[in-house]
């Protein structure tokens, strides 16, 4: 029997003239079909998967919707166009386009056939199957816009079963609209062989996102190894691949969510821009841009930024535009990414040798899979599975380059490690050394005030313990020390140091009743290296007497020259005691007071002072004086007291001496002499100059009114002269009172101008020259020095009140007093006698030719409400000694 060849198959002879006999039936239909829709129809043959090729046409609707029935006339065949491909790729074209395809069955049997769509993200499908007559047999709708179940075949992708009985021919039409890249890859399958390679095909998308999740997983125990940022980023970028891949290929939509086509378009829209977003940060971190290349790290982050910025656009703009939008992104960031690493690489880093190897991989990939989108590149095998062969190498090359990293860094670390172990090992021996430092001074290693403290606290434990005895507390400081530092040099002086500090030591051991402060491993140390140059030791205390004849045999022996290179070096020093539990309570106020004691120590016969209450000037009265006494100034809680100064020739009032009271109100009366000095201290003496002065001149206009001018002395400190400003804001005061300068004297100490005696000269000249008076007080006590007061503007001497008060039964200071006066005439002083107490002191001094007198025989101070009757009283006197 002759076979006759058709297509791929051979057949029996009879049974191909069979079907000649039925192509003679149907040939006037199929030269009919021609002329009537301008199509050839295909004849569907017995093979796996056909394509349409030259028998598929289509029509762009316009804006004008059209219907099957408006296609299907006379009218709309001119418009049908044949589509050179088996389907079409229009790019992103939103119009609504049909398609047009003539099937027809030659042969003597049904055939069983899938029209298959071979892409999943089409928004809207209509299928329409028309019989040659016109009769619609069957319409579907479906797209990725319904939920899943719509489809006619539960699949991924869109495939409408249709039946062709033996010698039928049946129209299809295709209405496909969609607002993401339009392709339509039409093929005509077998149903069997459409099952069996949709499931070779879902066993290799399978391994492709088992790969991608390996990786994810690999890089992932990498991150949480090294805790590396681009081991994380690179997870997320993989993690929101294998998202997008699965929502691309309709895998997510078909069995993630396929009750939420709304989820499912967004999930695209997100991850697009997620996985741009996250290639950004990695290429950033694994490159290391921020130190290799400063202004490539500010591009990946610029771009990181526009990625982001499109992922939150995703969530209100339309999706065609975002995807065109995300498309676009892409090129810059590929370029970008590839440009970055090449540099990186020229620069000898070997992360971008391997950088631009992945990368190159992964943006052909994508380069053709978005021609492909885009409609630039026509689809085949290669552009469909294009960005999956791209990402898996890119995913492979950069897990072997992490991982090498990864074995680089861990050998850094293992080196890093055994230097940290070596490092541990000489440590060791510091460690101790360390411990040793925490415990004693690092020049003499003698226990230092830490280790001091914590063995007194031991010794005053025993002591309260006990219920008898004390405990002394010794601190040395040894002077002129700096002397040694200039002359000697450090070096040397930190050796006399420590010849020092072991004498001490030994000479210390020697004492019976000494407290050890330290005697293991061979060290005995009865002294603690304080601070600096100071030192200290602690005596049991038996008998007070027995204490500080230990203390007198020890200074006396410290005494005797340090010879050094030759040289006896002589040691100054001062000590200071103090005692628990007769004046301290615990080792804080131990120290406390011991340091109280030498600082008060230097006129002791022996240079060691013991505590006391007395000499401590930091006491608790102290510093509440300190706080209250701005409160005093700012709330005039201070007063003004006059005493007056009479003039010798005439007899008569010539002004007062203004004196500073406080009155506080828990301590009571608190003298100059003790909240002066605290003025000083705390910065406060320029607001209490300024306050006394502000009411003394208020008081001399006030007098002036009155009738009864005088001029007012004010006393002022070392600290005013110090003011470059002072003598204008005195002046200042006097003109905005309406006084004369002549009525105000300012009194002044020698001391006071010996502190810095050219500024004093300075601000002294300016109130001189301002009219103000000005007197040298104490006159006698201080420096003495004639030829500096010479060069001071003053107009007055006011002879100190302790030669002037026993001058009438002391012809020593009798002589002290006419002497002053006459030296003090001389040079062209008027001279003011203080401490004037009685009628012969008054005599002597008016003998003696004392211009002025003042003190408490003539006048007390009294306060200004006292001073207008005083006034009256002194005139009715007539030239009598002042009432007390």
């Amino acid at each position: 029997m002759t076979a006759v060849q058709t297509g791929n198959e051979r057949v029996p002879e009879n049974l191909a003239t069979g079907r000649r006999w039925r192509m003679v039936r149907i040939l006037p239909l199929l030269c009919l079909l021609p002329l009537l829709m301008g199509l050839q129809p295909l004849v569907v043959e017995n093979r796996d998967h056909q394509p349409l090729t030259g028998h598929l046409e289509y029509l762009k609707e316009g804006e004008e919707t059209q219907t099957l029935e408006s296609l299907t006339g006379p009218a709309m065949e001119e418009q049908w166009k044949t589509l050179p491909r088996s389907g079409a790729n229009l790019g992103y074209d939103q119009d609504a386009i049909w398609y047009r395809l003539i099937l027809t069955n030659d042969q003597d049997r049904a055939l069983e056939r899938l029209l298959v769509i071979n892409y999943p993200l089409l928004d809207d499908i209509r299928y329409y199957r028309l019989s040659p007559a016109g009769e619609l047999l069957e319409q579907q709708h479906t797209g990725d816009s319904l939920p899943h179940d719509s489809r006619v075949v539960p699949h991924r992708i869109f495939a409408f079963p249709l039946t062709l009985d033996s010698g039928d021919t049946q129209s299809v039409y295709l209405r496909i609209q969609t607002r993401g890249s339009h392709q339509v890859p039409l093929q005509l399958w077998q149903p069997e062989a459409f099952h069996e390679a949709s499931h070779l095909e879902a066993v290799g998308r399978g391994m492709f996102y088992g790969m991608l999740l390996l990786m994810v997983i690999f890089n992932l125990f990498l991150f949480h190894s090294l805790r590396e940022r681009s081991f994380f980023y690179y997870v997320l970028s993989m993690a929101s691949l294998l998202l997008l891949m699965m929502g691309l290929h309709g895998i997510a939509f078909q069995y993630l969510f396929p009750e939420a086509p709304t989820l499912h378009e967004q999930v695209i829209l997100s991850t697009s821009p997620l996985v741009l977003l996250f290639f950004c940060l990695f290429a950033d971190q694994f490159l290391k841009l921020t130190s290799t290349m400063p202004r490539g790290h500010q591009l990946m982050q610029l771009l990181a930024g526009m990625a982001l910025l499109l992922l939150a656009a995703s969530l209100v703009l339309p999706y065609g535009l975002v995807t065109r939008l995300t498309v676009w992104l892409s090129l810059p960031v590929c370029i970008a990414m590839l440009l970055v690493a090449l540099l990186v690489w020229r620069g000898g880093d070997t992360s971008g040798r391997y950088f631009v190897t992945a990368w190159l991989a992964l943006l052909v990939g994508g380069v053709l899979w978005l021609g492909r989108l885009m409609g630039w590149v026509p689809g085949s095998l290669l552009t469909e599975y294009a960005i999956e062969i791209g990402a898996v190498s890119q995913g492979v090359l950069l897990s072997f380059a992490l991982g090498d990293r990864f074995n680089r860094e861990r050998e850094a670390r293992l080196e890093e490690q055994r230097a940290r172990i070596e490092a541990l090992r000489q440590s060791e021996l510091a460690e101790e050394r360390m411990l040793d430092s925490l415990s004693h001074h690092g020049l003499t290693g003698l226990p230092n005030r830490a280790m001091l403290e914590s063995r007194l606290n031991e010794e005053l434990a025993r002591v309260a313990g006990a219920g008898q005895g004390g405990l002394a507390l010794l601190l040395l400081h040894f002077r002129s020390f700096d002397d040694f530092n200039k002359t000697l040099g450090h070096e040397n002086a930190d050796q006399v140091l420590c010849q020092l500090s072991a004498r001490l030591n030994e000479l210390a051991l020697t004492l019976p009743d000494r407290v050890m402060i330290e005697e293991t491993g061979g060290r005995r140390f009865a002294v603690a290296h304080v601070e600096g140059i100071t030192f200290a030791c602690a005596l049991r205390v038996k008998t007070r007497a027995g204490m500080i004849g230990q203390i007198n045999r020890l200074v006396s022996s410290l005494r005797e020259p340090v010879a050094f290179r030759g040289l006896n070096l002589d040691i100054g020093m001062v000590g200071g005691c103090a005692l628990y539990p007769d004046d301290s309570h615990d080792v804080t106020s131990l120290l406390r007071h011991a340091f109280i004691a030498f600082d008060q120590a230097g006129s002791e016969a022996n240079h060691v002072g013991f505590y006391s209450p007395e000499i401590n000037p930091y006491s608790e009265r102290r510093l509440t004086l300190m706080t209250a006494l701005r409160s005093a100034i700012n709330n005039n809680q201070l007063t003004l007291y006059y005493q007056p100064q009479v003039a010798v020739n005439p007899w008569s009032v010539c002004g007062f001496e203004v004196l500073l009271r406080w009155e506080h109100a828990d301590y009571g009366f608190i003298p100059p002499d003790e909240f002066i000095p605290m003025a000083e201290h705390t910065g406060l003496m320029g607001l209490v100059t300024d306050w006394v002065l502000e009411n003394a001149l208020d008081f001399a206009r006030s007098l002036r009114e009155a009738g009864s001018p005088v001029s007012i002395s004010v006393n002022i400190s070392a600290l005013n002269l110090q003011q470059g400003d002072f003598a204008e804001d005195v002046v200042a005061k006097v003109t905005q009172l309406g006084m004369s300068p002549s009525d105000l004297t300012l009194e002044v100490t020698e001391t006071a101008t010996m502190v810095d005696p050219k500024a004093a000269l300075v601000v002294l000249r300016k109130l001189a020259r301002a009219g103000i008076r000005l007197a040298i007080d104490d006159f006698g006590t201080g420096y003495s020095s004639l030829s500096y007061i010479r060069q001071l503007p003053v107009h007055e001497i006011k002879i100190d009140r302790s030669f002037v008060m026993d001058m009438d039964g002391n012809g020593g200071d009798a002589t002290i007093v006419r002497t002053t006066i006459n030296m003090c005439h001389d040079l062209g002083f008027i001279v003011v006698a203080e401490g004037v107490e009685t009628a012969s002191a008054q005599s002597l001094l008016q003998a003696m030719g004392c211009n002025r007198l003042q003190g408490y025989h003539l006048g007390r101070p009294m306060p200004g409400d006292q001073v207008i009757d005083w006034l009256a009283s002194f005139s009715l006197s007539q030239g009598t000694a002042g009432s007390e």
